[in-house]
């Protein structure tokens, strides 16, 4: 994918780059709008001068006067439409580009952060694109084609005043630049608390259920109250500010608007310019001084947006802390044999390693049992395989090639995976199976379904395979949410097969249908199953137990039980109902 930009002013280039044709064309329309309504004081004056002196001329400046209007008003209704043709163009392109950079981020990146407040990062800078694009066309362009209409049409009345105004702008526009450099650090902040109040509010939303069972409502709303006065001390620092720049700039700008009237009135009295130049300059000026007025304002509307997107493209364009080489090639399973060979992990620099100099090898179809106390390491080890965090040493390989080689999309095309708490998406129980393989047929998903103990269940439902199952898959009992993943598994139809505690939040009756699942699942396939319930393990070819990110036993069940001071048959006499007490 293309390379995108950290700083707002050069994302909104790469956002609107494909439709530059379309942006310079509607800075050429704002440019004769702004030409066409400056022309509309040059008729007044020569009306007015045409009347003075009862030239015959007067009925041609009439008809002049409003054919400039309508070409004016249509150079805006042009802009307007192209306006809506580029900023929909380029936020949807923003928007798009955004969330396929995102996507490439490792684990460890979504785990520090709120998916919701990225999701929302995500949509405020584009939705800004749209913002600046109207305000860069109008606010900024608009005003300089304004600036040099009105220049040069003062210039045909009076050098001086012309001069004179040019003046004025040279001063009052740095003056404003440099008055708003403290809104920059003042909205940035206020940006910065409101993401905060919106991930708070996320946060919570997620988890009602624990928020309503611990009695902890009024808690959460204290907590979000003192958020709230956060934020709302920072706007409010931020609005003030803003308005005492308007307050300094509509002083200075009625003082210079009013001194350019006063001067031109003065020039009238003494003949130099006609009364239709008079007419003019006054109308020229007061036209501007609205726009003088609220330079301010519009300087401070660009920093928010500014604010805003460089807040959400601070967060979002991060280099990748995981990525494919060049040149990476697609992994091509013939086997299905793993190794790990001398890898070392940690979490952070600082860290304590997880796993130092750790070997093994795991057989193409061989079916192996991953055992260990909690914190042991093993569903990292699994996070490893999948590379979604890469190793500070020693090689990963599938049939020979190492995982940092390959494509990481193809690495997870060839692995499936059923974890502990299945992940499914808010959407219909066809379209979270067919999530396996997108163009799988109506018969392979009712076959699976079936495989995975699942299909009967379903068709006791309202709306069968139609049924939306809620975030997260909530309308579903957790027996029913795992026999799905099973079967979603089992239509992805991975060679190496990922079983992360797929039973141990089941009740007794579940566990013996997905139980049924998992067994059909693993035919010929490369299996790691993960488990804290010793007793799914037995029929494993051997079990890895681990002990400090080592492993420090490694055999069939029956072999390791024979070892009665071993590790295992340790978990195993300790064990209640199946499980390993940590």
């Amino acid at each position: 994918m293309e390379n995108i930009p950290s700083t707002p002013f050069k994302f909104i280039w790469f956002a609107i780059k494909p439709y530059k044709r379309w942006f310079f064309l509607a800075l050429f329309l704002v440019l004769l709008s702004d030409i066409f309504g400056g022309l509309q004081s040059y008729t007044l004056k020569r009306l007015i001068d045409a009347a003075n002196s009862s030239s015959s001329s007067v009925f041609m400046w009439v008809l002049m006067y409003p054919i400039l209007i309508l070409l004016s008003v249509g150079a805006v209704r042009a802009t307007g439409f192209i306006q809506n043709f580029l900023t929909i163009k380029s936020r949807l392109r923003a928007a798009k580009s955004l969330f396929e950079y995102l996507s490439l981020h490792s684990l460890s990146f979504f785990n520090d952060r709120f998916s919701g407040a990225l999701s929302e990062k995500v949509s405020i800078v584009s939705s800004n694109i749209s913002r600046l694009i109207n305000n860069s066309l109008w606010n900024f362009f608009g005003f300089i084609a304004s600036i040099a209409v009105t220049t040069a049409i003062m210039y045909s009345a009076n050098k001086q005043v012309a001069y004179t105004f040019i003046l004025g702008i040279a001063v009052l526009t740095p003056f404003n630049l440099w008055i708003t450099r403290r809104q920059v650090s003042l909205a940035d902040r206020a940006v910065e608390l409101a993401a905060k109040l919106r991930g708070q509010v996320i946060d919570t939303v997620t988890n009602i259920s624990a928020v309503q069972q611990y009695a902890r409502r009024f808690f959460e709303i204290d907590r979000l109250d003192k958020a709230m006065d956060e934020w709302r001390f920072a706007v409010v620092k931020s609005n003030n500010f803003r308005e005492w720049i308007l307050v300094i700039n509509n002083a200075i700008v009625s003082v210079f608007i009013g001194s350019i009237m006063l001067w031109a009135f003065s020039l009238w009295s003494k003949e130099v310019i006609t009364i239709g130049s008079l007419v003019m300059i006054i109308s020229l000026a007061h036209s501007f001084m609205r726009e003088l007025s609220h330079i301010g304002q519009r300087i401070n509307e660009l920093m928010e947006f500014y604010g805003e997107m460089q807040n959400g493209l601070k967060e979002i364009v991060q280099p990748h802390s995981i990525v494919d080489k060049s040149g990476a090639r697609r992994l091509k399973v013939t086997e299905g044999t793993v190794k790990f060979e001398t890898i070392s992990f940690a979490y952070g620099e600082n860290q304590s390693k997880i796993f130092a100099n750790l070997t093994f090898e795991i057989k193409g179809g061989e079916k192996i049992g991953i055992v260990g106390a909690s914190g042991a390491g093993k569903t990292t080890l699994m996070k490893l395989l999948l590379r979604q965090h890469d190793i500070l040493g020693g090689i990963i390989s599938v049939d020979g090639q190492d995982v940092r080689d390959i494509t990481q999309e193809s690495l997870r095309e060839n692995i499936s995976i059923v974890p502990q708490e299945p992940m499914l998406f808010h959407r219909t129980i066809r379209e979270n199976i067919l999530y396996g393989k997108l163009d799988g047929t109506e018969e392979e998903m009712i076959e699976v379904a079936k495989k995975a103990q699942a299909h009967d269940f379903i068709e006791l439902l309202p709306n069968k395979y139609d049924s939306l199952v809620g975030e997260r898959g909530v309308k579903l009992s957790v027996g029913q949410r795992q026999r799905i993943a099973i079967a979603r598994a089992f239509l992805k139809n991975a060679p190496i097969l990922i079983l992360d505690e797929a039973t141990s939040a089941l009740d007794s009756e579940s566990e013996v249908a997905v139980q049924k699942a998992l067994h059909a699942l693993m035919e010929g396939k490369t299996v790691f199953a993960i488990a804290h319930r010793l007793s799914t393990l037995r029929d494993m070819d051997r079990i890895l137990v681990f002990k400090d990110g080592q492993i420090v036993e490694d055999g069939t069940h029956r072999t390791l039980l024979k070892n009665k001071n071993g590790v295992y048959a340790s978990f195993w006499s300790h064990q209640a109902g199946g499980f390993i007490q940590a």
